[in-house]
């Protein structure tokens, strides 16, 4: 049960990142940074990563939806009508990953939290490449 959770919610994630623009087409608007399959091996990788961190299945729940939300709102800041600099882009960027690290530390213990850390620096390390930015 835990386990379909995790992949609809890793699944939802990539979802709710293609949501349409009132101004322009998803196509027009949207930056894919990963195929299709580069998404499927994420979501395989993280799935077995997120294991380790031992939650109970409302943990899940509660951590599936932090994610969720924010990798959402992570996915919209390269938009083509966003027109954000590197700075911007990083600015935001990291006022994000900091309310999504506040949320995350009130959920999970200490050890939880660093092996949550471990896991998305490799995630965000893989879209900063794609993205051709680099995180001072």
């Amino acid at each position: 049960m835990t386990r379909i959770k995790i992949v609809l919610c890793i699944t939802g994630l990539f979802i709710f990142s293609n949501i349409k623009a009132q101004e322009l087409s998803k196509e027009e608007r949207k930056v894919e940074i990963f195929s299709s399959e580069e998404k499927d091996n994420l979501q395989l990788w993280f799935q077995d990563e997120v294991k380790r961190m031992d939650l109970n299945e409302e943990e899940m729940s509660q951590y599936s939806s932090i994610i969720v939300y924010y990798v959402a709102k992570i996915a919209r800041l390269d938009d083509k009508d966003k027109e954000y600099s590197e700075e911007r882009f990083k600015k935001e960027l990291n006022s994000l990953l900091a309310k999504q690290d506040k949320e995350l530390e009130d959920l999970l213990t200490p050890e939880q939290f660093e092996i949550h850390k471990e896991i998305y620096s490799e995630f965000l390390r893989s879209a900063y490449r794609r993205w051709g930015i680099t995180n001072d």
